[in-house]
C-alpha cells in the first residue's frame, strides 16, 4: 500500500467483525507502531495487546468512560442526536472488536507532553499498519477517565495510559470526513 493512499484511506473504525486477528499479525503492526519517533529516542511507550474473556472484561470497565464524555458530546453534536447515540453504542461494547490495545508511556525526567507525544506518533504508525493488514481501528482517549480502574484490573503501575485502541477486521467503511478549511498557513514563501 503506497504511502500517501495509507494515509488518505484510513478510517476510524467503530464496527468490527468477530473473526479473531492471528498474533502475527498483531505482531508486525506492533512492530511497526515502535519504528515511531520518540522525545529524546527515549522510546518510552508500552503497549498492551488483549484479547478473550480479559479483554471481555475491559470493555466493560472501557465503556463506563462514556458517562464522563456524554454532556460534551451533547453539547458538541446539540444539532446531530444520532452521532451521540452511535457514540453511546460504540462504547458500550467497542464495537465488539476481538482485540483492545492499550497505549502507555513509562515516566521520564522529560515532560509529560513530550511522552505524550511519543506515544501518540506510535499510535498512528499503528494505525496506519492495521490498515495496511486490511485491520480497522479506533484511536480512543476517552476510557482515560477510568485508567486508574483498567490499570488495576491490567495490573499496570508507574505507567500512564494515553490511548485505547479496539482492533479487529472492519465491519463497515465509513466515507472520509470533510477536512476542516484554514487550518495550515504559509509565511515567508
Amino acid at each position: 500500500m503506497e504511502l500517501y493512499e495509507a494515509i488518505k484511506g484510513r478510517r476510524s473504525i467503530r464496527r468490527f467483525k468477530s473473526d479473531p486477528v492471528p498474533k502475527e499479525v498483531l505482531a508486525k503492526i506492533l512492530d511497526m507502531a515502535i519504528w515511531a519517533p520518540s522525545g529524546m529516542n527515549l522510546q518510552n511507550w508500552y503497549f498492551l495487546v488483549v484479547t478473550g474473556e480479559r479483554k471481555d472484561a475491559l470493555v466493560r470497565l472501557a465503556s463506563k468512560s462514556y458517562d464522563y464524555i456524554e454532556p460534551v458530546l451533547k453539547e458538541v453534536f446539540a444539532e446531530k442526536p444520532p452521532v451521540v447515540e452511535a457514540a453511546k453504542k460504540f462504547f458500550g461494547k467497542l464495537g465488539g472488536a476481538p482485540v483492545l490495545v492499550f497505549a502507555y508511556y513509562e515516566p521520564t525526567r522529560e515532560r509529560p507532553e513530550t511522552s505524550i507525544q511519543t506515544v501518540a506518533a506510535a499510535v498512528q504508525n499503528l494505525l496506519l499498519a492495521a490498515h495496511a493488514e486490511g485491520l480497522g481501528a479506533c484511536w480512543m482517549t476517552g476510557p482515560l477517565h477510568v485508567a486508574d480502574q483498567i490499570n488495576r484490573f491490567l495490573g499496570i503501575r508507574d505507567k500512564t495510559l494515553v490511548a485505547v485502541i479496539p482492533m479487529g477486521y472492519p465491519d463497515e467503511s465509513p466515507p472520509a470526513p470533510k477536512r476542516k478549511p484554514g487550518r495550515v498557513e504559509y509565511e515567508g514563501f
